[in-house]
């Protein structure tokens, strides 16, 4: 609906400017309220947030011009169109510089005010759009509010999303490789809905690459299975988690967390997964015991890799026989053999409290196998890189750093590789605590290591400039020449030059 503010003094002259408009609105489309002078009228807009302000200029109490001036200071994107008598036309047209949509002359004609409300329906209409497109309309800063925050209250926010959800749905969605663009994945969404596609639908783009949608209930499944159908022949395979339907507004996070829990059964494939299907149906319970975390926590201190891999497989072997594991006992077996990989390489839990906030858990998989894959790798890293010292001691995650750039130079390495495949750590706290120990950022490092061996090379081999790159960790030639620009103050070949001088 689109609600419509009538402010005239003139009672007369009030109703039939609403007949009209109602005359106009055939569809039934319009809400509208009346008030006779300015301070009632801005009085209705607090209340009601109505899309359009019609009102007079001359008025007891507050003038037209006064309502305006108050609408403004609430609201930028209402629109306010003046009505004036002739004699006040310059008056009228003044109130375009003060933030006026338009303005209408008394008596006011059909036509004239079907022009100006024809303008403001298709405004109206391509703001809405544009503000669903891009997350800023009331109701979706509503649900993002709701879902990020610990806790919110925003009341009329609230009545907005109460006006649109009587109940509602939410639906957590994981996209294998890579995701669409928003505009494209909504586009799809639309094919399916209709025509009521944007009073029944929200859309946010979460944390770790998940998508949330916030859907009116459906009785089947038609609706999810068609947009994996869309998705998964563009060319973006997807899963979804779908929570039960609730009416209340406060839980909407529980929602969320609830969509995101079903979600985390990814893992045993794609596929859309019900929270209250789930429920339903039975699933084994699996935990780690206290022999087996004992076993591996040692082979990790001793830096036996095949002592871990053996015992990463054997935990895998167990699960695949048991069939489906609940998703909780896989997201606490992931998350005790995180805590010992953290203990292996001297990291205290407690001070990691904002990485682990970053850590997106089982969901980062698509199976068992990638989970398992991703421990076994790990672990063989934490062995191979020595992550005890042969006095006993541990080594810091600073120096582990530092021989990796020492030893693999001249491979194409970054933070984000370390972070991600090697170190499994949050790639922002791997670079605080590298600064933090070692005075320069760990890019900033490599670089210097890269140089040095360059000058080296340039200095007693006789190898092209390409060569070098290449030999120094630089597929791009121009980047490494740039760069090493920057250090030396000339370009490679003139090096090569003045040294040989």
């Amino acid at each position: 609906m689109v609600k419509i503010l009538v402010v005239e003094d003139e009672l007369y002259a009030r109703e039939s400017l609403v007949k009209q408009i109602r005359e106009y609105d055939s569809q039934g489309q319009f809400l509208i309220w009346q008030a006779s002078n300015g301070e009632e009228g801005e009085a209705l807009f607090k209340e009601h947030r109505p899309e359009l302000v019609i009102t007079d200029i001359r008025m007891p109490k507050m003038d037209g011009l006064g309502l305006l001036e108050k609408i403004r200071e609430e609201d930028m994107r209402t629109q306010v169109v003046i009505i004036s008598a002739y004699s006040d036309f310059e008056y009228a047209r003044s109130a375009l510089t003060h933030g006026a949509s338009g303005y209408l002359l008394k008596p006011v004609e059909n036509e004239a005010l079907g022009e100006c409300l024809d303008k403001f329906v298709q405004k109206n209409r391509e703001e809405k759009k544009e503000a669903l497109l891009t997350g800023q309309d009331i109701v979706t800063q509503f649900i993002a509010n709701s879902i990020r925050k610990e806790s919110y209250s925003g009341f009329v926010e609230e009545r907005m999303f109460r006006k649109v959800y009587h109940a509602y749905q939410v639906t957590a969605v994981k996209f294998r490789d890579r995701k669409p663009e928003r505009q494209d994945f909504l586009a799809k969404i639309e094919r399916i809905y209709g025509g009521a596609f944007w009073s029944r639908f929200r859309f946010l783009e979460m944390d770790f690459d998940i998508w949330a949608l916030v859907t009116v209930p459906e009785e089947n499944c038609f609706f999810w299975r068609k947009l994996c159908k869309l998705l998964s022949e563009k060319g973006y395979p997807a899963s979804m988690g779908v929570s039960e339907a609730y009416t209340e507004a406060g839980k909407l996070k529980i929602a969320f967390w609830e969509a995101k829990d079903a979600l985390k059964y990814k893992i045993y494939g794609e596929g859309i997964y019900f929270s209250e299907k789930l429920k339903m149906e039975p699933a084994e319970s699996y935990y780690l015991t206290k022999a087996r975390e004992d076993a591996f926590s040692e082979a990790l201190r001793n830096g036996n890799e095949r002592g871990t891999e053996n015992i990463i497989r054997a935990v895998f072997e167990e699960l695949r026989r048991q069939g489906r594991v609940k998703a909780e006992c896989l997201e606490l077996l992931y998350s005790r053999l995180i805590l010992l990989f953290y203990q292996s390489i001297g990291e205290n839990r407690q001070e990691r409290e904002n990485m682990d906030r970053t850590h997106a858990g089982i969901l980062r998989f698509g199976s068992l196998d990638d989970m398992e894959h991703f421990l076994r790798n790990v672990s063989k890293n934490i062995c191979r890189m020595g992550c005890r010292a042969g006095s006993g001691g541990k080594k810091e995650i600073a120096d582990i750093l530092t021989e990796y750039a020492l030893e693999r130079y001249n491979q194409d390495i970054s933070l984000k590789e370390l972070a991600e495949k090697v170190l499994f750590m949050n790639q922002d706290y791997l670079s605080h605590l590298f600064a933090e120990k070692k005075g320069i950022s760990f890019t900033a490092f490599l670089r210097q290591v890269r140089m040095a061996h360059a000058k080296e090379l340039l200095e007693k081999e006789n190898f092209s400039v390409t060569e070098v790159a290449s030999m120094t960790g630089y597929n791009d030639t121009s980047q490494f020449i740039r760069f090493f620009k920057q250090e030396t103050g000339m370009t490679p070949k003139k090096y090569q030059m003045s040294v040989r001088k």
